[in-house]
């Protein structure tokens, strides 16, 4: 739910195409399964992760797993794709994805839902490091710049048994550059529609040998004039400045080191550091324009070692930094959040198996100023297990944490999987999990709307699993059933005494079951790739679906790539959703880009995207607009 202190401080035809593609694409696989074997590499390194057929997973089991074996349902975005973003956000380019759905007011303010949980439910990392606001819950998408992302792992379902609160509906891991090789240099600038000009740099390598130094930096700036945001049926139009054109600047830099100074003995460090100043229209009579400034800092140190031949260490200290703060005529709100984690985690090989222990510490701190102060804290000590266990054509895992957080007392949760290769490509899972969500600082303290009493929320998610992967053609088939309690949302009963205006409570219950389909072809020079989503995320209370999320949504893409020359065309299709309260429905849409790339020289290589080509007019938040029809073309320089 919105409300009002939340802007202040953060400020069918298609269908039946789409469908048609997914069953030739599907029909292709079935008559090609007898003829097409396994990818088996040799070996497979952790830093193979570029490797678009089979990569290397770490956030599923937290620790690196061939893709193959990953029994979590998940969605790889590879570095090709992210070099192909172009003027894309992040949130734009999670959007291209299975299982995902985002929402977006046009400014600063986006949200992205996991298989139809709300955006709070979905935990954020970066290069491993949890990153969050603790007054308002997720992340701050606005902040996070594209260009220096090297790959994201975005992970499906209950995973509070590996990664405690806040994984409900997944965990999205967003990591950057890591070096390795000989040193290598690349660079881009371009400019594109609405004055967005976007320039990156990066210096990587490792020197090699049995005292191995690796390193990374790249830095990021990007800059536009954008648009208005108000769309004509923005039912307080009249009270937003609808002429100004809302902006933003963004920069962002990662540096990553690592040093190993004797066989099995590793110590590093990283940072990533970001900021985004978007403008926004300000509610009120005076029509003015402010600034939102979102700030996201990761930090972290660690030391990797090998205890004996079959116990390896990882101890790390990491710091995560969230800020936010609104400017305009007469408020000037802001909110910091540092998250001290602490965390030691051991893998020891029992045998082909695989035994997890993990204990950890986070000590969080959250300051806000503006029409209320807070100054709060909160920490939360964890314990957790995990067994991996692979037997011929069987796979299993099991996962137990408890978190115990300052207010609610221990929270235990669990996580149990089993996979069959019924063939060499074939394989079927089955998977049950818990997950919770601790409330936001704003849910419980915020005066005239917070409750102290509040319990955090709870899901249990059941799915079952399809999966074909080969060298050529890969097919996902997942069916979830996701049940999530004590659902905090606004109400006007039950509230404390004084509380004019209702308050946060945990009134709803909701259900969440869906069936996701991708599917993936290599054929020659061409990629192919489709996925189809259908759910039904129902609030049980009133049966409605949930604010934001359609019934039905879906991508198709097809991609040529040779020697000089790379070009692709995709689509992104999603069926009407509502606001809250079931009000103000949003129309369905379909919207295709278009990209392009030419190596022109040795390194030197120029580049083109062409997003909303049709320029279709749509919402992903009710009453605000979208970029209509946008070009974006630059020059790369990237060391072979």
């Amino acid at each position: 739910m919105n409300h009002p202190f939340h802007h202040q401080l953060l400020s069918s035809k298609s269908k039946h195409v789409l469908l048609n593609t997914l069953l030739v694409s599907l029909g292709i696989v079935f008559s090609q399964t007898s003829a097409i074997a396994q990818s088996t590499p040799s070996s497979v390194s952790v830093t193979n992760l570029s490797n678009q057929v089979d990569p290397i997973i770490v956030t599923a089991t937290r620790t690196p797993t061939r893709a193959n074996d990953v029994l979590a349902d998940y969605v790889y975005i590879g570095p090709e794709e992210i070099a192909d973003a172009g003027q894309s956000s992040i949130t734009q380019l999670l959007q291209r994805q299975r299982g995902v759905e985002v929402s977006n007011n046009g400014g600063g303010v986006q949200s992205v839902f996991l298989r139809g949980a709300n955006s709070a439910q979905t935990l954020v990392l970066i290069d491993g490091v949890r990153t969050t606001s603790m007054l308002n819950g997720g992340a701050a998408w606005a902040a996070i710049p594209v260009p220096i992302i090297d790959h994201i792992e975005i992970i499906f379902g209950p995973q509070s048994s590996l990664y405690g609160s806040d994984a409900i509906g997944g965990v999205i891991n967003i990591f950057t550059k890591k070096g390795e090789g000989p040193t290598r240099v690349s660079a881009s600038t371009g400019y594109g529609s609405y004055g967005t000009s976007i320039s990156d740099a990066s210096v990587y390598g490792s020197t090699g040998g049995d005292k191995n130094t690796s390193y990374s930096v790249s830095a990021t700036t990007e800059n536009t004039a954008g648009f208005n945001t108000i769309a004509s049926n923005n039912t307080a139009q009249n009270y937003y400045n609808t002429s100004n054109t809302i902006g933003y600047t963004k920069t962002g830099g990662a540096a990553r080191v690592s040093q190993e100074w004797a066989k099995g003995q590793e110590l590093g460090a990283q940072v990533f550091a970001s900021r985004n100043n978007n403008q926004y229209p300000v509610y009120g009579r005076a029509k003015v324009v402010g600034n939102q400034i979102n700030e996201v800092t990761t930090l972290a140190a660690y030391s990797k070692n090998q205890i004996t031949q079959n116990w390896n260490s990882n101890l790390q200290f990491a710091q995560s930094y969230d800020s936010g703060q609104a400017l305009y005529s007469g408020n000037n709100p802001i909110s910091t959040t540092r998250q001290n984690i602490y965390t030691w985690q051991n893998d020891i090989n029992v045998g082909p198996d695989l035994l997890q222990i993990l204990g950890e510490r986070r000590a969080a701190t959250m300051n806000a100023t503006g029409s209320a102060t807070l100054n709060l804290g909160q920490d939360t000590n964890s314990v957790a297990a995990a067994y991996q266990m692979k037997r011929g054509a069987n796979l299993a895992n099991l996962s137990i944490r408890n978190d115990s957080i300052t207010g609610y007392g221990p929270q235990t949760t669990g996580g149990i999987s089993y996979g069959y290769f019924l063939t060499k490509e074939w394989r079927a899972n089955v998977n049950y999990g818990t997950g919770f969500k601790a409330p936001s600082f704003y849910e419980l303290y915020y005066p005239g709307y917070g409750v102290s009493s509040l319990q955090p929320e709870k899901s249990k998610n059941t799915e079952a699993g399809l999966h074909y992967e080969s060298v050529a053609y890969d097919v996902h088939l997942v069916a979830y059933n996701n049940s999530i309690t004590n659902l905090i949302q606004y109400t006007s009963s039950g509230c404390p005494t004084g509380y004019a205006f209702g308050c946060a409570s945990n009134v709803a219950t909701a259900k969440i079951t869906g069936l996701s389909l991708g599917t993936v072809a290599r054929v020659g020079n061409f990629n192919l790739k489709a996925s189809f989503d259908q759910q039904n995320p129902i609030d049980q209370n009133t049966g409605y679906v949930l604010a934001k999320r359609a019934k039905q949504f879906g991508n198709l893409g097809a991609e040529y790539r040779a020697k000089q020359v790379a070009a692709g065309i995709e689509g992104t299709f999603q069926a009407s959703r509502n606001d809250y309260g079931n009000s103000n429905t949003m129309s369905g849409y379909g919207i295709f880009n278009t990209y392009a790339s030419y190596d022109f020289a040795k390194d030197w290589s120029l580049f083109g995207r062409w997003n909303n080509m049709t320029n279709k007019n749509y919402q992903l938040n009710y009453g605000y607009v979208t970029p209509g029809s946008n070009v974006f073309v630059g020059v790369r320089y990237a060391m072979k």
